[in-house]
């Protein structure tokens, strides 16, 4: 990899200023309502676009590196971070939720917005964005316990709509262990004081080493 993650830290804030960039349009091309020529214009400069960056070096990410990174001790209060093009989590991702997430004790607390381009049902947030939050948000507790592990099993429950464009916490934990089985819990609701919970969630992720 020409551009290693975390060397050039004007390189890493130009990847991030660019997520951000995508996300604010990907949300603009959902939500609002241009005209045929906008779309037209937009289509063409994309491509020219989509094509250079085709032309470079695919990046490749090293285990190694994805390993060790789970060594890394984020004390109680710290803001927790992973590779930058992360989904969800990551800041440099175009699919990004704008998501912040916080060490406090053992829970892994994230906080994001899910925005337009995530719409299922009008105003409402598409199930599948609401699972992939948990997914990520449940990676951090790995960090926590120091586990290199991939998710082999998810399932949320919905306890009612997830709303576009609004605060929302996700406070993830571990369950239990067995094995190298990693049970893991989380609950998602408003970012606010005694809110209801939206949904719940269980994850099966399996170690790939005995923790």
């Amino acid at each position: 990899m020409k551009h290693p993650e975390g060397e050039d830290l004007h390189y890493d804030a130009a990847r991030i200023e660019l997520g951000a960039t995508a996300r604010r349009l990907n949300h603009a091309i959902v939500a609002r309502d241009v005209e045929l020529e906008q779309l037209q214009s937009a289509i063409a400069a994309l491509s020219t676009i989509a094509e250079e960056f085709e032309r470079s070096d695919r990046r490749e990410r090293s285990f190694a590196h994805f390993k060790d990174s789970k060594r890394v001790e984020f004390v109680d209060g710290d803001i927790m971070t992973s590779h930058i093009c992360r989904p969800g989590s990551g800041p440099g991702s175009p699919h990004g939720l704008e998501m912040t997430v916080t060490r406090n004790g053992d829970v892994a607390e994230a906080r994001f917005v899910i925005g337009d381009s995530y719409e299922g049902a009008p105003g409402r947030s598409h199930g599948g964005i609401v699972a992939l939050a948990f997914d990520d948000a449940m990676g951090f507790v790995l960090s926590i316990i120091h586990s290199v592990a991939y998710t082999g099993e998810i399932s949320v429950r919905y306890k009612a709509p997830t709303p576009l464009n609004t605060p929302l916490v996700i406070r993830a934990r571990l369950d239990r262990i067995e094995g190298r089985k990693l049970h893991l819990v989380a609950e998602m609701s408003e970012d606010r004081p005694d809110a209801p919970l939206i949904a719940t969630s269980h994850a099966l992720f399996i170690a790939i080493e005995t923790y």
